[in-house]
């Protein structure tokens, strides 16, 4: 797949976001701007104990395609070509962040007794997978940017033993501006709709379990 090398681009206004020195780097900035980390923000759920599920989860690392196996954020241009940016980077790889933002938001439910992230020696543990098939800004013109997370999603039942469901979501959000700062926002937006999606189909499929 062809690789846009990222063209130098002025920094603009220094400003703070989500507990961190940052910079708004317009999309397309260049190697030549400090590096910054980003990560993705959300208020947790409000807890919903009244589902009580017997069945404990393992939330893994979810896997990516090439380009956003690594940390770097990346653009899609609308001629097709993918750039992964130097300067601004997620604070680890989109798989590990959302699996971790969903093992917070499924722990604070109250709705199961216990959420795990690596390998567990319990019984009827259901392990949710992922693979990230795009996650950051696509180009459609000119002027115009939009944040993507397309992802898969698998439940398994106990051990591996079963798929349980399977499904895609894809979520496109407009950016107002063209920006580090801004994709890391909307990134966010959508990530939280994500979430609440996931959690809502896991607890759709456990329903006839308890």
């Amino acid at each position: 797949m062809e690789m846009k090398k990222l063209t130098a681009i002025s920094i603009a206004t220094l400003l703070i976001f989500t507990g961190c020195i940052t910079v708004n780097v317009p999309l397309g900035g260049g190697d030549s701007a400090p590096s910054f980390q980003w990560f993705l923000r959300w208020d947790p759920p409000i807890e919903h104990g009244n589902l009580i599920f017997s069945d404990v989860l393992r939330i893994k690392d979810f896997d990516a395609s090439g380009s956003y196996q690594l940390s770097g954020m990346v653009i899609r241009y609308n001629d097709g070509s993918i750039s992964e940016s130097s300067s601004n980077r997620w604070v680890t790889r989109p798989g590990a962040m959302l699996g971790e933002m969903l093992s917070r938001d499924l722990g604070v439910t109250g709705n199961y007794p216990a959420i795990f992230r690596t390998a567990a020696s319990v019984n009827n543990i259901l392990t949710v997978e992922g693979y990230v098939r795009e996650f950051g800004a696509t180009q459609i013109d000119s002027t115009t940017w939009i944040a993507v997370l397309d992802i898969d999603v698998t439940l398994l039942g106990s051990r591996g033993s079963e798929v349980l469901f399977q499904k895609n979501y894809r979520y496109e959000k407009n950016m107002q501006e063209s920006g580090f700062n801004v994709l890391a926002e909307e990134m966010s937006v959508i990530g939280a709709l994500w979430s609440e999606a996931v959690m809502t189909d896991i607890a759709s499929t456990l329903l006839p379990r308890r």
